[in-house]
């Protein structure tokens, strides 16, 4: 009965054990995670009132693809501009297929500008970290902490990036991997970081040919 009862005592030390390693790591990733989030200016995105900018993409001999926006930050008022249209909505009130599409673009193009941001924005994810991995373009060590969305919340719901972070905590390259697959569906640089104001932008992303490119222009935080 004794050995029994230290048997089941032993299990449940490492039980504990283990439960208490997962959530520590948990609890380190978050904190990784804001530190990345505030080396770009997130305590003070709360000041910001509009935000403009301009998304532009090259993907290899294609001619290059833009689209500008205003987005009312306080109201949730977005505004498009493109070659073709010039298009405003608000964001909560969003009922039509046409303005979801159009919302899909936006934040799409938001993500790139503003992705560490949503790291501690998003709901419905799990963050992990790990030390000394080798990123992907650079091969530089770097610690990776990787952010995966649930299936069911978003626009694209199941994907799973992987950002290669420095010791000043900015993101030097990221992965995405759709669907949370193995392999990533695109890799691309984080570069060129600029100010604007206390809000910290990486203004250019190349993959390891330069073939394919995003980069910002006319960013202007009020």
């Amino acid at each position: 009965m004794n050995i029994k009862i230290s048997s089941i005592r032993f299990l449940f030390f490492f039980f504990f054990i283990g439960c208490f390693n997962i959530a520590k790591a948990q609890v380190d990733a978050k904190e990784v995670a804001q530190k990345v989030a505030n080396a770009y200016g997130f305590q003070h995105f709360k000041n910001v009132t509009s935000l403009s900018y301009t998304f532009n993409v090259k993907r290899d001999t294609f001619p290059a693809t833009a689209r500008s926006w205003k987005w009312n930050v306080k109201e949730n008022i977005i505004t498009m501009i493109t070659a073709k249209e010039t298009v405003t909505y608000r964001r909560d009130t969003i009922q039509s297929n046409a303005m979801k599409n159009i919302d899909g673009k936006f934040i799409n193009d938001q993500y790139w500008l503003l992705f560490p941001y949503h790291l501690l924005w998003d709901a419905g994810t799990i963050i992990t970290t790990k030390n000394n991995v080798t990123a992907p373009i650079s091969q530089k060590e770097s610690t990776m902490l990787t952010i995966q969305y649930n299936n069911k919340d978003g626009y694209t719901p199941g994907d799973a990036y992987d950002l290669f972070i420095n010791e000043n905590y900015l993101i030097t390259e990221w992965n995405f991997r759709k669907g949370n697959a193995e392999k990533p569906s695109l890799t691309t640089t984080w570069q060129e970081n600029e100010d604007f104001g206390k809000i910290k932008i990486a203004t250019n992303h190349l993959n390891a040919d330069g073939k394919f490119r995003i980069w910002f222009t006319g960013v202007e935080v009020k």
